[in-house]
């Protein structure tokens, strides 16, 4: 965001100590969180599901485990860096490079949100986040038709954020 802050303002943001970052919310230990799906391949090999396909589950487990733990790294310090700089009033979601968006992140994509709002994110979620330094500043923003229908997504209920207890803010259908 540094090189964001310069182009936008013409000034860097400032320095930022991001040791204290933190991940997941509520304190839940990292120990918990990676010896969970551990406990679930001794579960499924109890019940009777052949040793390949509980270990296969316990892959996928841990490595959505560690997306999740990247992404809420990410956001922690894109959150860390709008708190420092007074400048930014805001941020938008950008999509990630992936193919396929999910497209609850897409109808995200098109809202500006305020400074204090922590960025809901999904399992597997990529996306980041773009300061905005003024009003004006989202010019670049889609279409008034592509903001509506997310207005109406959030009115009629088809989306929702939730208060989950390990991630924070979290994007769902409703």
């Amino acid at each position: 965001m540094r090189e964001v802050s310069l182009l936008r303002t013409g000034q860097p943001a400032p320095v930022i100590d991001l040791s204290a970052i933190r991940g997941r919310v509520n304190d839940v230990p990292l120990e918990d969180v990676y010896t969970r799906p551990f406990h679930r391949v001794w579960t499924d090999l109890a019940e009777g599901k052949p040793y390949p396909v509980a270990v296969e589950a316990v892959a996928d487990k841990l490595s959505r485990a560690v997306e999740a733990d990247l992404q809420l790294a990410s956001r922690s310090a894109a959150q860390a860096v709008i708190e420092a700089d007074e400048r930014i009033i805001g941020y938008k979601r950008v999509l990630s490079d992936r193919p396929n968006h999910c497209p609850l992140c897409v109808v995200a994509a098109t809202n500006t949100y305020k400074r204090e709002d922590l960025m809901p994110i999904h399992p597997g979620c990529g996306c980041s986040v773009n300061p905005v330094y003024a009003d004006g500043d989202d010019s670049d923003s889609l279409d008034d038709a592509v903001s509506n229908a997310y207005k109406r997504a959030l009115e009629a209920g088809t989306i929702t954020v939730v208060d989950h207890g390990e991630y924070g803010p979290y994007l769902q259908a409703a």
